[in-house]
Parts: C-alpha cells; structure tokens; sequence
C-alpha cells in the first residue's frame, strides 16, 4: 500500500509540473549607458519552470558606442520573489555576448547580472521594469565601458 501512495505522490507531482511551468516573450525600450547615454531595445524568451526559477534569452540592441552600434545577446538562469498577488521581484545571473561594430573591435562575452520588479495584469500579460548590467563590451583598444541598461518591457505568457 505505501508503494502504491508513493508512486501516486511522485506521479502527481510530474503532472502538476506542466501547471506551474510557462514560456513567454516580451519587448521593452530603454535607456542604455554605454560610453554616452543611448536609447535602446530589447526582445526576450524564457521559460518559467515554476513560480520561483527559470531561464531567459535575450538580445538588447544598446544604441551606440564609440560610434558604432552595440548589440548583447544573452543568457541567463532568473528567479522570481513575489510580493504580492500582482508584484514580483526578479533577479538575473547568466552571461552576455557584447558585439560593437566599430573597426578593431571585438566580441566580448561576460557575466550578466539584472534585478527588476515586474507587475502582472492577467495570468499571461505583465510589465517589467529592470535593470542589466551587460559587462565590458570590448576587449579593442582599452575599451573598458561597461553596458548598463534600463528597460520598460511588456511580457506575454503561454
């Protein structure tokens, strides 16, 4: 009999899985510092695989730097603390693939780190107010600006 508990126990814990779990999308503009403040964008993905964790892909178009512009693709395991039925806190740590266009540059890839608060309107749509920091964006020439950025987003679930 505890057998056949347990096994029920361990099968609707794999089937209430799926409940909790969500992929999204979303899209914000900013404000992004650079060597210069520059407007700035932003398209991600990710998958909440409960409340709590998840994993998120981006690609943030950073505006210029020394001139040229500046894209970071990223990568980056989040965590959610909710505050209440409709406010959360989130948290980023992962990696960012920075890439200036000017000439010499060069591609750099450093950690990722973002806080924000998020606000849900339904089940599936939210805003998101948060901020990254990117990491150098350049191993050319000295160049030791880092990519921070601001960004207002709105966020689907499915």
């Amino acid at each position: 009999m505890k057998k056949i508990l347990m096994a029920a126990a361990v099968a609707a814990t794999f089937i209430a899985l799926p409940v909790a779990a969500q992929m999204y999308v979303g899209a914000g503009l900013g404000s992004a510092k650079n060597d210069s403040r520059e407007d700035s964008w932003k398209l991600y993905a990710g998958y909440q695989f409960n409340p709590t964790w998840g994993i998120e892909a981006g690609y943030t178009d950073l505006g210029k730097y020394r001139g040229a512009d500046v894209e970071s693709w990223s990568l980056a395991g989040t965590g959610t603390m909710p505050l209440s039925e409709r406010w959360s806190l989130i948290g980023k740590l992962g990696a960012s693939a920075n890439r200036p266009e000017f000439a010499g540059s060069s591609d750099h890839t450093d950690v990722l780190v973002g806080l924000g608060v998020g606000y849900s309107f339904t089940r599936n749509v939210g805003l998101r107010l948060e901020y990254e920091d990117l990491g150098k964006l350049s191993d050319a020439g000295g160049g030791s600006s880092r990519g921070k950025n601001l960004t207002l987003s709105m966020k689907y679930g499915f």
